[in-house]
């Protein structure tokens, strides 16, 4: 009886599952489509419910198909996209959805709703992003996360689980909430070669709320690629599948380094292959870049260095596109040729789409020259590598009004150019930082085009290579389950059950390599163009960061806090009355207020004064503060990004806006007047803020309840909205002085913050103001 391994690849729209035999080789597969739902806003979400019914229908129906009798399956191992899903603490749904949808529990990799919350953690130039080339994307968890902790905080609150989907599969499959170190490194920020999570970082970005139990809610216990997990398939599991229960499930990979598992340890022919001098491919919806070393490299734009994230002791890093595929799909449903030609041609029209180019073009290489005057730049959906840059788009240039088949085929032939182009400038990226490649090993479904693989050689001046598996991510997943049943090593498997076809793609050279240069070069100029138009209209929009002070404009703190420093005054031996407090000591830093304290009496305080004080009010507000309402609504409604700046000391500014329930709305871009040399009414608080932000001061806008913030703000070159909602405010009206220090208008209302700078906004447009 021969063995059989089965490995479970869950893309963006289908799960697919392959049973394999002991040398690698493909037996039978099976597929089934999955669910997503698409939201204004880039949200993406699925269910993970239904992911794991057609998962488990794909394995029943490969399994059957095989002919492998189900004693015979020694192993299995799961790879997915990486999307992010919560279950609460009896392992139920969650739904993540801003419209409550209870089934849609997942939020899938290339949702962007927390893009400016991915800014606001690169804002804060913290030492964990250095493992993720220097910004982290909205694809991974931990903006993602933090979006769930503003928009919902009641998933937050019930959460009992935060799976990667690689894990919740394992999790589903056998019952084991150990996570594997491939997504937790990866996409979750662990830290695997000191073997922790980054507490200071979550600490930072307010995501302190995951450290509660030793991180079990994302994974207190970790294991590397293909370990054995729990006690292997459960009963139910196992009955869902057609298998057996007990059969080894190993700790999983992400889809695209299933692939790179696939492919980059692959012999030619009896040659064993060294995998640090491959560059593994991946080609589906999005596209990876992925090679090994075995020192840490860090670069710039590209995810990584990760620790063990594929073999043991080497060091993985992973370049890509955000849209690969997508983007060929997305152009081609454009053009007015396609709907027909796809009729005609059945479900076998993109090879037959570039047949006739080949036919027309006389040769693979020759291809390309059909499209010498039509330009892609295919960052629909953002670039991730080598500038990370979520928020470019894509566009054409060169377009006619022809609706013809010839039309087609250029702008198709186009599109590739463009993705070739933009996988050239990583390779030539990962060159310079120290790697070395003898070939690209491509994989995924556009790998099987010729064409496709030929105009990527041709760009990148590098022979590309092919598996000889159809199914190269399928058998990544493969490989964890034969080192879960204990039959190999991550890197034995990687060599014995894969294999290089024959016939790889040459680069052309001469005039196809001058041809693609000056094709390049255009490429170069079009992401150039595209940059500055969008920064030309960042600088038409105001504001583009809201500064927010905390006490008496987030929170409604200032009666408790002037009431606890009154009193402690008249201990002290001075005796003022609340209006002469507040007028004195509103909106200054503590040490401030020790300073004109003592001069007004002529007289040091005691020394432990400031920090009796400090104790007094921090356990005040933990009894009795409340959050200003409408803060949330507010900041919902902005389009601008935002950040707090407030004179209170960090640990009182904290705690202030995590009893208020806002301290995610916020984090990380919280700063406080102790990180600057001097305090309100200097204007040092806030232009920190706004360089922390990446903004000029003319294009802030701060939120101030005190004549002290209003008249900081305004020497720092900003405009001012003086609030006067919170309690020691009396009326409206007693915002003259605001006024007088040179607040622009005063409001009281929090909730109406949005259509005062919309109208704002409108008002200087109309003028021609910047």
């Amino acid at each position: 009886m021969r063995e059989a391994y089965i490995g479970v690849d869950v893309g963006t729209l289908s799960a697919r599952a392959g049973v394999f035999d002991s040398a690698g080789r493909l037996i039978a597969s099976a597929r089934r489509p999955i669910a997503i739902w698409r939201e204004p806003g880039e949200i993406v979400e699925q269910s993970s419910g239904d992911i794991w019914r057609a998962a488990t229908a794909a394995v029943r129906e490969a399994v059957e198909a095989s002919g492998v009798a189900p004693e015979a399956v020694r192993g299995m191992g799961f790879d997915s996209t990486c999307s992010l899903v919560a279950l609460d603490r009896n392992a139920r749904p969650l739904s993540v959805s801003p419209n409550d949808a209870p089934e849609r529990d997942v939020i899938v990799w290339m949702d962007h709703r927390a893009i400016d919350d991915a800014e606001r953690i690169n804002a804060g130039g913290h030492e964990a992003l250095r493992y993720v080339g220097g910004r982290i994307s909205p694809e991974m968890h931990a903006p993602k996360l933090i979006w769930l902790a503003r928009h919902r905080p009641e998933t937050i609150a019930k959460a009992g689980h935060f799976f990667d989907l690689t894990d919740f599969l394992s999790f589903r499959a056998t019952g084991s909430f150990v996570r594997s170190s491939c997504p937790a490194t990866c996409k979750f920020g662990y830290l695997a070669h000191e073997k922790r999570w980054p507490d200071e970082f979550f600490d930072q970005t307010g995501l302190g709320f995951l450290k509660g139990d030793h991180y079990a809610r994302i994974g207190a216990k970790m294991a590397p690629p293909g370990a054995p997990l729990g006690r292997g398939l459960t009963a139910e599991a196992a009955a869902t599948m057609a298998l057996l229960q007990g059969a080894p499930v190993g700790a999983g990979l992400i889809d695209a380094h299933a692939g790179a598992a696939g492919t980059l340890g692959a012999r030619a022919g009896d040659m064993p292959a060294d995998p640090r001098r491959r560059l593994a491919l991946i080609l589906g919806t999005s596209s990876s870049c992925m090679a090994l070393s075995d020192e840490p490299r860090f670069v710039d734009g590209v995810w990584g260095p990760h620790f063990g994230a594929l073999t043991p002791g080497q060091w993985l890093i992973d370049g890509g596109q955000s849209a690969f595929g997508g983007a060929i799909d997305h152009l081609l449903r454009l053009h007015p040729a396609f709907a027909e030609f796809s009729e005609r041609a059945g479900p076998l029209a993109l090879q037959a789409l570039e047949k006739d180019i080949v036919a027309r073009a006389g040769g693979l290489s020759q291809a390309a020259l059909i499209a010498e005057g039509l330009h892609v730049l295919p960052d629909f959906i953002g670039s991730r590598s080598p500038t990370a840059d979520p928020g470019a788009r894509g566009g054409v240039i060169g377009m006619d009004l022809r609706e013809d088949a010839a039309s087609l085929q250029e702008l198709y032939v186009a599109t590739l150019c463009g993705l070739a182009y933009g996988l050239a400038e990583i390779v030539r990226k990962l060159e310079r930082s120290g790697y070395e490649f003898d070939s690209i090993v491509v994989s995924g479904g556009a790998a099987r085009s010729a064409l496709v693989r030929q105009i990527i050689a041709d760009a990148c001046g590098k022979t590309v290579e092919s598996p000889e598996t159809p199914e190269p991510v399928l058998l990544g997943s493969a490989m964890v389950g034969a080192v879960a049943a204990g039959a190999q090593t991550m890197v034995s498997a990687m060599s014995s059950m894969s294999r290089i076809a024959p016939g790889a793609a040459a680069p052309a050279g001469g005039a196809i390599a001058a041809f693609h240069a000056r094709k390049r070069r255009a490429f170069e100029m079009l992401r150039q163009t595209e940059r500055e138009i969008r920064e030309l209209n960042r600088k038409s929009r105001w504001p583009q960061v809201v500064i927010f002070d905390c006490d008496g404009v987030l929170v409604d703190s200032e009666v408790l806090a002037l009431g606890v420093t009154r009193r402690r005054l008249g201990e002290a031996g001075l005796r003022l009355t609340d209006e002469e407090t507040r007028e004195r000591f509103l909106g200054m830093r503590l040490d401030s207020v020790v300073r004109r304290i003592e001069a007004e009496l002529g007289a040091p305080l005691p020394t432990a004064f400031p920090e009796d004080l400090s104790r007094e009010i921090l356990a005040t507000f933990a009894r009795e503060l409340k959050g200003v309402e409408g803060v949330r609504q507010a900041v919902a409604g902005l389009s601008a990004r935002v950040c707090v700046a407030s004179s209170s000391a960090p640990e009182r500014l904290r705690l202030a806006l995590r009893v208020a329930g806002y301290e995610n709305l916020f984090a990380p871009n919280i700063f406080s007047a102790a990180e600057v040399a001097e305090g309100k009414p200097s204007p040092d608080l806030f232009l920190y803020a706004a360089r922390a932000m990446g903004a000029g001061p003319k294009d802030c806008l701060v939120i101030e309840d005190s004549v002290a913030g209003v008249s900081a703000a305004r020497a720092a070159g900003m405009t001012v909205f003086g609030f006067v909602g919170a309690s020691h405010f009396s009326q409206a009206s007693e915002g003259a002085d605001l006024t007088a220090a040179g607040a622009e208008l005063i409001f009281d209302d929090m909730t109406r913050l949005p259509d005062l700078i919309a109208a704002r906004a409108a008002r200087a447009e109309a003028a021609g103001l910047d």
